[in-house]
C-alpha cells in the first residue's frame, strides 16, 4: 500500500468539489428566482446558502493554511449575489490551482496545534477539513435541490471523475 499524497487527498480533492460547486452555483443562477437563493436555508436554525459557500471557502483556504503552516488567500463573508458566490468560488479554484504540490511535502506529519487539539496534518485533513468541505459542500447542493434547481447527482459527481488520477 502506497503513501497518502497529502496534496492530491487536500488540494486534489477540493477542487473537484469547488468546481463542482462552480457548476451548480452557474446553473442556479439562471433559476427566474436567483436573486433569493443566498438567503435559502434547509430549515429555520440552519445556515443560508451564501455561509455555505462561504465555509466551502473557508474550509478549504483555512484548513491549506494550517497543514501548509503559511498564509494563503482568503476572502470577507460579505456575498449576498449569486454573481458574488460565484466569483469568491472561481477565485477559491483558482487559488488551488496556484497551490505548489511540493508545499504540501512531508506535511502529512507536520503538528498542527489548535484550540481544540493537536493533528497532525493528515490527522487535520482527515478528521476536520474533509469532513466539514463535504458537509457545506452537500448542504449548498442540498438547497439548491430543495429551491428547484435542476441540477442531479451528476452535477455533483462529475468533478470527482480522475480528480486523483494525475499521471
Amino acid at each position: 500500500m502506497s503513501d497518502i499524497d497529502i496534496y492530491d487527498v487536500s488540494v486534489g480533492t477540493y477542487m473537484a468539489g469547488v468546481t463542482s460547486l462552480v457548476n451548480i452555483l452557474k446553473k442556479a443562477a439562471l433559476q427566474p428566482d436567483a436573486d433569493t437563493l443566498p438567503s435559502a436555508k434547509l430549515i429555520d436554525d440552519m445556515q443560508p446558502l451564501s455561509f455555505q459557500v462561504q465555509s466551502v471557502s473557508n474550509t478549504v483556504s483555512k484548513s491549506l493554511k494550517w497543514v501548509i503552516g503559511t498564509e494563503v488567500e482568503s476572502w470577507e463573508d460579505n456575498e449576498t449575489t449569486m454573481e458574488q458566490l460565484i466569483e469568491r468560488v472561481e477565485k477559491t479554484l483558482a487559488m488551488l490551482k496556484s497551490i505548489d504540490p511540493k508545499a504540501l511535502e512531508g506535511r502529512e506529519s507536520a503538528e498542527i496545534k489548535l484550540s481544540h487539539g493537536t493533528f497532525t496534518g493528515k490527522q487535520f485533513i482527515f478528521s476536520f477539513g474533509m469532513p466539514s468541505f463535504f458537509f457545506h459542500l452537500q448542504t449548498a447542493y442540498a438547497i439548491l435541490r430543495m429551491k428547484g434547481v435542476q441540477i442531479g447527482k451528476a452535477d455533483y459527481m462529475d468533478s470527482f471523475k480522475g480528480s486523483w488520477d494525475h499521471s
